[in-house]
């Protein structure tokens, strides 16, 4: 990955790739920039694709004071600016879409068209369910085991039992990811304590697309029903029998519809 110094002195780390309409993704809890793997190839068929590490994750150094989702989203502000993209496409998964949501609530004039994945407008604290940290014993240190033994807990039952070379692709992409279990600890505290935008929906006014497997394990499909009803115009697609990651569980669907939603 490439870095680059952004408003206020923080380096944030990127990788480009393609050329078109600039397109941003942001990655989920505990993911890097890297985690995004084919799906950048695809998009990059149409777009300049502008994926980076949010703090605390990837190739990051890590953080000493806990952060907000907010904080978070001004960083993908700053690297858009710093990169001298006045307006882009956003594509955010789980936490990145929560990030999305603050991007599009605070820098509403940076969003072309909203792309929220297996994401909802409130969690932890907000919904009466705080999110715990994982305990020394739960926390594997190694991040391609604990991709090993992580990823089919996210995905619908089953998915891996024939793409175990999937798998180990997605293992393998994760070894540069030098997150640690505090800093896993502070996204999750600034998902828990930070990120409520149930009241605001109506102020999201860009083109909004929201896709959500219908058996997600880690985010209820109420979530992305409860953001496609609260942004005006936005559209639902629902992928059934998939899990957290429609656009690895569902790919061509999930193409296919990107492909109808965002102009090049």
């Amino acid at each position: 990955m490439a870095s680059i110094q952004i408003e206020g002195g923080r380096t944030v780390n990127y990788a480009v790739s393609g050329d078109g309409p600039p397109l941003l993704l942001i990655r989920g809890l505990g993911g890097q920039g890297a985690d995004w793997g084919s799906t950048v190839d695809r998009l990059a068929e149409r777009f300049r694709v502008i994926s980076f590490d949010n703090r605390d994750a990837g190739e990051n150094q890590p953080e000493t004071e806990q952060y907000s989702i907010a904080d978070m989203a001004d960083d993908a502000a700053g690297l858009l600016r710093a990169l001298g993209i006045e307006r882009a496409h956003v594509i955010g998964h789980s936490m990145g879409g929560f990030i999305a949501q603050h991007l599009a609530l605070n820098h509403p004039e940076m969003i072309d068209h909203l792309v929220l994945v297996g994401t909802s407008p409130a969690a932890g604290a907000a919904l009466g369910q705080p999110l715990a940290a994982p305990t020394e014993d739960e926390w594997i240190d190694d991040p391609v085991e604990r991709t090993r033994q992580r990823a089919p807990q996210t995905h619908a039952p089953g998915y891996f039992d024939t793409r175990q070379d999937e798998l180990e692709e997605m293992a393998r992409i994760s070894a540069t990811n030098r997150i640690t279990r505090e800093g896993y600890t502070r996204q999750l505290n600034a998902i828990s304590d930070t990120h409520d935008v149930r009241e605001r929906l109506g102020e999201i006014a860009v083109p909004t697309l929201v896709a959500h497997g219908d058996v997600d394990p880690l985010v209820s499909i109420k979530g992305g029903q409860l953001l496609a009803a609260g942004i005006p115009g936005a559209i639902l697609k629902v992928y059934p029998g998939v899990g957290h990651h429609p656009f690895r569980e569902a790919a061509d669907a999930f193409h296919a519809d990107i492909d109808a939603f965002l102009p090049s």
